[in-house]
């Protein structure tokens, strides 16, 4: 088991990625309600996933309950700062990728790995991916997000997934209980039951 985010760089606190995961899977939902329509083209299919993030994103960057995610970008490979961590966004499975080259760093990457690079340990990741995954189960909707850390080499070294929990007040419904008579039980005689079966 990896250690956590928040391990390698303070500024990805639990609180910080719980708060973007649930909001992104908020916005999963609404590419893929949006996605079932009969207007929505193949097209409209294919970027819903990736756009309604981004929105969501450019929401946060200029809200200012948020004063610790900005966009470094907005380009099609749009990347994120918390705090002073560069993060992109992936539409992907974590665990068998089909977009390898969006491990490659964009420019705002390079720039700021170029920084780091001096004081880099090969124990630190220099590249995070948001990770947002709406057919987890690889058949139908079961979204799932996920941050990955990796190396200058693209070796993973840090894996978190958001687990949505129910905090609400969980209410049962129990039926009152009733009372019910006790039947009458008779003994039945041995000569009663013979006599019975002989007719």
């Amino acid at each position: 088991m990896t250690e956590k985010p928040e391990f390698y760089t303070s500024d990805l606190t639990e609180d910080r990625l719980q708060t973007i995961s649930s909001k992104l899977l908020d916005v999963l939902d609404e590419a893929h309600s949006f996605s079932e329509s009969p207007n929505a083209t193949a097209w409209f299919r294919g970027t819903a996933n990736y756009g309604l993030p981004q929105g969501m994103l450019i929401l946060m960057h200029e809200d200012d309950n948020y004063p610790w995610l900005t966009l470094a970008n907005q380009t099609m490979d749009y990347t994120a700062r918390i705090g002073k961590t560069l993060v992109q966004f992936v539409v992907d499975d974590p665990i068998s990728p089909r977009k390898s080259h969006r491990l490659k760093r964009n420019s705002v990457e390079r720039f700021q790995i170029s920084f780091d690079l001096e004081d880099h340990s090969n124990d630190v990741p220099l590249i995070w991916r948001f990770y947002l995954n709406p057919m987890s189960n690889g058949v139908d909707y079961s979204p799932a997000i996920s941050l990955l850390g990796f190396d200058s080499n693209e070796n993973a070294m840090c894996h978190w997934a958001y687990e949505s929990v129910i905090t609400g007040p969980v209410i049962n419904n129990i039926p009152e209980s009733i009372e019910i008579d006790e039947p009458v039980l008779t003994v039945r005689k041995r000569k009663e039951q013979k006599n019975q079966s002989n007719e």
